[in-house]
């Protein structure tokens, strides 16, 4: 699953607990060693305050400088600048409060202020280099967390989209009322019940490729034979209820598409607006490019539902063909419609274009 909010509290707080438990061993061993040399303890203190405040500062913001996307070197340079200006200003922060506090002739009997923020600045650098590197092994447990998650997220989804435009063609009410029209057809018209079971048995085949091959896309022509053998079924239970448009650009049938995205568009159009309305109605299939994006279009002129009641329907087609297409293309790809009880359903779909 995609890391909830939960999770992601989750990994801060490890990450902000092993921060804090680095600089409790630092301060520790500060004191330690200013007591075993017989020194005064304050200064040592105050030598830890600076830097960790704009250590604090930095770790909260670390996912602004730790980008998946950098190259290595533009990464390295980025964090060396930052370390750059992380040390000096540590340094001056140090020598700063230590002479505020009165306390630096104690702590730097021998050296001048200036020699002393040389000193620390090349100290601090180092200090930084050992946080840049617990923040980057931090972020990177995160982010392989992250897609492990995502994988499985997107395996499921598949999973669930192909069992439900499964489930739409063979359900038992498909089935029955496809075997029904079959019995009829036998008798009254052979040849017209031979072509329905032949698109019977292509819907299974394109359904068991499928699972077989285990594809996040298809030809666009595979998606449109397929379809057109599921409005052919669907013909048989509806008869002239149902009327179909086909507009089509022949030359877009090799860009490839999730499988059963258009099925799942014609679906809602035949379930939701076609079929409950006695006198039945239309739908129009349009497939246009734009650019580099093709756009799916599926009308019709059915009963149309409230908007609410399409948003609020988690877990059902559109909803989610919708989470589908992000699993496959990112925000490249967009599924959007526009409805209102009694005038309709218009579905856009658009996927990348290569």
């Amino acid at each position: 699953m995609i890391p909830s909010e939960n999770n992601k509290r989750s990994r801060d707080r490890s990450f902000w607990i092993l921060f804090s438990a680095g600089w409790v061993v630092y301060a520790g061993l500060m004191v330690s060693t200013a007591m075993l040399e017989g020194q005064a303890v304050l200064p040592r203190l105050v030598t830890v305050s600076a830097p960790l405040l704009f250590s604090i500062i930095i770790a909260s913001r670390r996912r602004l400088f730790l980008k998946p996307e950098w190259h290595i070197w533009k990464t390295v340079g980025i964090h060396f600048g930052i370390g750059l200006g992380y040390a000096v200003l540590s340094a001056l922060g140090t020598i700063g409060l230590v002479m505020a506090l009165g306390v630096f002739e104690t702590a730097f009997a021998e050296e001048t202020p200036a020699v002393a923020v040389v000193f620390f600045s090349f100290y601090y650098f180092l200090l930084y280099a050992i946080l840049a590197g617990f923040m980057m092994w931090s972020e990177s447990l995160h982010r392989v967390e992250e897609s492990r998650a995502l994988a499985a997220r997107e395996s499921v989804l598949r999973a669930e989209a192909e069992a439900k435009a499964v489930r739409a063609q063979f359900n038992p009410h498909f089935v029955f009322n496809t075997l029904h029209s079959l019995m009829l057809l036998v008798r009254a018209d052979p040849s017209a019940a031979e072509r329905a079971i032949e698109d019977v048995a292509s819907l299974i085949r394109y359904a068991s490729a499928l699972e077989r091959r285990n594809q996040d896309v298809v030809p666009l022509g595979e998606e449109l034979e397929i379809a057109r053998r599921y409005i052919a079924l669907e013909t048989l239970r509806l008869s002239d209820r149902l009327r179909i448009e086909w507009d089509i650009d022949p030359k877009l049938e090799r860009v490839p598409v999730p499988p059963f995205s258009l099925q799942t568009l014609l679906d809602n159009a035949i379930k939701h607006g076609i079929a409950p309305k006695e006198e039945g109605g239309s739908i129009r299939v349009q497939v246009r490019r734009f650019s580099d994006r093709l756009a799916i279009t599926v009308e019709d002129d059915g009963m149309g539902s409230e908007p609410e009641t399409v948003q609020g329907a988690e877990g059902k087609g559109l909803n989610l063909l919708q989470r589908r297409i992000h699993s496959v293309f990112g925000d490249a790809a967009s599924l959007t419609w526009r409805t209102s009880s009694g005038d309709g359903f218009r579905a856009l779909l658009k996927v990348p274009a290569p």
